[in-house]
Formats: C-alpha cells, sequence, structure tokens
C-alpha cells in the first residue's frame, strides 16, 4: 500500500512541478499573515490524469531560515478522478553540505505525534572540493482533520534525519485552502 501511495504522490508532485512552471507566476508579494494575500496565489488545475489539484504558493519563500534549507513546501489539494480527497505538504529539501540529511520523520508539534512522511527521491545535484548540493523530494499527506485543525492553529511540524528543521505552517495557509474549495 505505501508503494502505491509513493507512486501515486510522485506522479502528483511531477505534475505540481510541471503545471507551477508552465503557469503564469502571480508576481505579488505574499503577506504570510493574510488569508486573502495568498488565496491570490492559489492555483487550481484540472488533470486528465490525475484529477483536480489545488495548490497554494510556495511557503519555502516566506522566510530565510525556511529558504536555506527548503526550495519548496507547497500545501495541495488533490481530488482524484474518483472523486476522493487527498491532502499533502509536499517539500523538496535542497541543501549545500558535506552527506544527506536523510530525513525519515515528521513530527506534529500540537500533538508530538509522528506523521507519515514518504521520501519520494533523493538527487546528489553537484559537488565541490568540500561540500555537496543534496535534494530530498518529501511528502506528507494529511486527513482532513489535519487539514481542517490547521485553519484554526497552523500546523507546526519537525522533520527530522541527521538534522532537525521546524515548519510552521500559519492557519491564514489553510483557511485559505479551505475557502478555495468548490461547492458542488
Amino acid at each position: 500500500m505505501k508503494v502505491i501511495f509513493n507512486i501515486f504522490i510522485l506522479a502528483m508532485f511531477a505534475a505540481l512541478i510541471f503545471q507551477i512552471s508552465a503557469s503564469a507566476k502571480n508576481e505579488e508579494p505574499i503577506n504570510w499573515s493574510s488569508e486573502e494575500s495568498i488565496s491570490a496565489h492559489i492555483e487550481i488545475k484540472n488533470d486528465a490524469k490525475n484529477g483536480e489539484i489545488t495548490y497554494g504558493p510556495n511557503f519555502a519563500l516566506s522566510n530565510k531560515d525556511l529558504s536555506e534549507n527548503f526550495s519548496d513546501i507547497y500545501l495541495m489539494r488533490i481530488v482524484d478522478l474518483q472523486g476522493a480527497d487527498h491532502y499533502t505538504i509536499f517539500i523538496s529539501a535542497r541543501y549545500n553540505d558535506t552527506d544527506w540529511r536523510s530525513y525519515n520523520t515528521a513530527v506534529n508539534a500540537q500533538g508530538n505525534k509522528n506523521l507519515p512522511l514518504s521520501v519520494l527521491s533523493k538527487t546528489k545535484i553537484s559537488c565541490s572540493e568540500q561540500i555537496c548540493q543534496y535534494e530530498e523530494k518529501l511528502a506528507i499527506p494529511l486527513n482532513f482533520l489535519y487539514f481542517f485543525d490547521g485553519s484554526v492553529s497552523g500546523l507546526n511540524i519537525t522533520v527530522k534525519g541527521k538534522k532537525s528543521h521546524q515548519i510552521l505552517i500559519p492557519a491564514t495557509y489553510f483557511k485559505a485552502m479551505l475557502n478555495s474549495i468548490q461547492e458542488e
């Protein structure tokens, strides 16, 4: 079952990256404490193979500490072709270091509970004499309750491996994503 989930998530991630690079970017700066500002950057795409994909702006750009360790952090909602909803945080950890960080755990600070974390890929991009650039693509699936709770208190997660990094996604991001869900 985990293999099927990883294949599904990897296909979704590839579709997301392709669609983000192909779409026109909203150049307005994002106020991460404003639901309206975040909403202006939410994209909804229909994909014949994967269904409806809704994704927010790249949260890795919200502060310098995050952007030094992560090139991409996206909150996504996917409605597959059977109509089932899937909520996921996609993370690309791109960093310069002497070794892999090997992220393998995600912990929710609110309940101090482990969240499922899937490693989608690991790539050594380039190396100099003493340091290499690495990229680890990760997915953290969220059930609807985590997603909905995020709209009240945000989501404070720590991804762990040989190093740990905290990611605090504000409630405004989750509210903007929830408001993008179209009524049927």
